[in-house]
């Protein structure tokens, strides 16, 4: 909301790809032992820190939310019903390049043997948090992981700032409660263990523990 990609990149080491007109997208996987973490960008294509005259990408998210609004309000759901609530002003979308990284990913992951979590600000799954917290193509990225459930163990998201869980594919799907509104000594976060045969998430403050298998 605050800060625009360069920014972003130099506070929160997040390495940037400089896509076509020169604009930044935050994408990219570490591989931990054998798990591979696939870090996607949910503000790719978005009205947020995009410039209105020149990115393609704010063009593309202004058809996006315009298409879908009564009240003429980008920031507003009202006027809107079930899931169309998601296109609002503060939420995104993942581009077709991004999209394609994802696949070969994951493709690369199948042919190494490698598990995948999947990380993101936004979540994914619409039974995880409320429509307006919801990634703009959610079913692109679910049809993309449903492909691949045999190699995809967990999503975690955020965004909505409180818990929300469900499971398809085999897959787990998390939202993690934001410390934003922990209260004092502020200490909400996690720490995830990683073994042969279940993933368990050690919560602290006001995130709430789970072991998933």
């Amino acid at each position: 909301y605050n800060a625009d990609r360069p920014t972003l990149e130099k506070k929160l080491k997040i390495p940037m790809r400089l896509e076509e007109n020169d604009e930044l997208v935050g994408y990219y996987s570490r591989l931990v032992h054998n798990i591979r973490l696939i870090v996607i960008d949910t503000y790719d294509i978005a009205i947020l820190q995009r410039d209105s005259k020149t990115s393609q990408k704010r063009k593309q998210a202004d058809q996006r939310t315009t298409e879908n609004f009564e009240n003429g309000n980008q920031s507003s759901p009202d006027g809107l019903h079930g899931l169309q609530r998601r296109f609002v002003g503060f939420g995104g979308a993942v581009g077709e390049r991004q999209l394609a990284w994802i696949r070969q990913e994951l493709q690369n992951a199948r042919e190494n043997s490698e598990r995948v979590i999947v990380l993101s600000h936004q979540p994914i799954h619409p039974d995880t948090a409320h429509a307006v917290c919801i990634v703009w193509n959610y079913q692109e990225i679910l049809e993309l992981l449903q492909g691949y459930q045999d190699v995809v163990v967990a999503s975690f998201a955020g965004h909505a700032h409180g818990y929300g869980y469900t499971q398809e594919f085999g897959i787990h799907f998390r939202v993690l409660e934001a410390i934003l509104e922990s209260p004092k000594p502020h200490n909400t976060f996690a720490i995830l263990d990683v073994y042969d045969s279940k993933i368990a998430l050690r919560g602290f403050g006001e995130c709430q523990n789970a072991v998933y298998e």
